[in-house]
């Protein structure tokens, strides 16, 4: 008797396997170990002001990929809202991301935008060897008084680190736009699915060829010659044979306001030392369209603390380091012993995943490169 295929874990990775697995004819059943599916794109509405609060930080879409547009709008539709970033600083408020709008507040002048990329490589300053670190590459991209403003403090509060003590290549890039433009996104295509998260993911398992079950964990026994893809942490897939890898974790201190509007916009950056969270996230502006929900005399508030991972606590920026390196190869080679097994996933893959990077990496999966 031919046997469901089993996707392990009902997040945006392994909805969009099972999705298209069902379509193509296969019988699917998803498993997941948390009480509902959505992963970490799961929200809640807020009972008493009907606000819909990002349960695990705040998730926008965005995207410039065409096919992952056209498949998640098979499901949804998204409301046109636009991503835009504040940052506080030494008591004032400024625009992310570093532009135009930032330098000449910051610095107190009035650059053109043809000023721009002269007045930050002055800033830089030249630089004979290659940068040994994450502080050293950062500077490099926006001079020392940038970094020093809202890159360094921000990074050690996220990381628990120095920055001299992270890698140069977790920032590849980093440019300064020479422009006005404070749209936080460069893509094509943004926005919040107009019915939210939860809707659209289960619209997405509403078929025919999937059933799925919540409260379930997933063992991976010794032989199995059943198709599984899974999005389980790998080392836990295979019970930490190798050592647990390492993550940043995070908690939320979420408040309910009697105000109508806290911040005036869905996301504030706490770049400074003193103040222990990073970010503060206000709900109700996700969905601009709510014109009734704006105006309303309450708000939803989270704010955001970076916190170290232990075995029990979320999961959510992989740490690499050449420790970590060395046993992900090693749970990789395990994987690979298992010839119907596919690992995917920002856990599976031990990888930090935007949402439409995690759809194509389904894609991929599944053979619909």
């Amino acid at each position: 008797m031919k046997q469901d295929i089993l996707v392990v874990g009902a997040g945006i990775w392994g909805c969009t396997v099972a999705r298209i697995l069902a379509e193509r004819g296969h019988k699917v059943h998803v498993i997941e170990k948390r009480a509902a599916i959505g992963g970490n794109c799961r929200c809640e509405t807020d009972p008493e002001t009907g606000i819909e609060v990002h349960v695990y930080g705040s998730h926008i879409f965005h995207t410039s990929n065409v096919r992952v547009w056209e498949f998640l709008n098979r499901f949804t539709t998204f409301n046109g809202y636009t991503h835009k970033v504040l940052a506080r600083h030494a008591g004032r408020t400024y625009f992310l991301p570093l532009g135009l709008a930032l330098v000449n507040q910051y610095y107190g002048i009035d650059l053109k935008p043809s000023e721009v990329a002269s007045f930050i490589a002055e800033k830089a300053g030249a630089a004979d060897e290659p940068p040994r670190n994450f502080e050293e590459q950062a500077i490099r991209f926006v001079g020392p008084d940038l970094y020093a403003a809202f890159i360094r403090e921000y990074t050690r509060k996220q990381w628990n680190c120095d920055p001299k003590d992270l890698p140069a290549e977790i920032i590849r890039r980093l440019p300064v736009r020479a422009s006005y433009d404070i749209n936080y996104f460069n893509d094509l295509y943004q926005g919040i699915p107009s019915d939210g998260y939860n809707v659209l993911f289960a619209r997405m398992l509403d078929h025919e060829n999937i059933r799925v079950s919540l409260n379930e964990e997933f063992v991976l026994p010794a032989e199995t010659d059943r198709p599984i893809y899974s999005s389980a942490p790998i080392d836990a897939l295979f019970g930490y044979t190798f050592g647990a890898l390492t993550w940043r974790s995070l908690r939320f201190e979420t408040e309910r306001l009697a105000l109508a509007d806290y911040q005036g916009t869905s996301v504030v950056n706490y770049v400074d030392a003193d103040v222990a969270w990073t970010r503060i996230h206000e709900f109700k502006h996700y969905h601009p369209e709510d014109r009734t929900a704006l105006a309303a005399p309450a708000t939803v508030i989270s704010k955001e603390f970076p916190a170290d991972w232990e075995p029990g606590a979320e999961p959510y920026y992989p740490v690499e380091t050449p420790e970590t390196r060395a046993k992900l190869a090693q749970y990789r080679e395990e994987a690979a012993k298992y010839p119907n097994l596919v690992v995917g996933g920002r856990l599976g893959a031990f990888k930090y995943y935007d949402m439409d990077k995690a759809v194509a990496a389904a894609f991929a999966a599944v053979g619909e490169e």
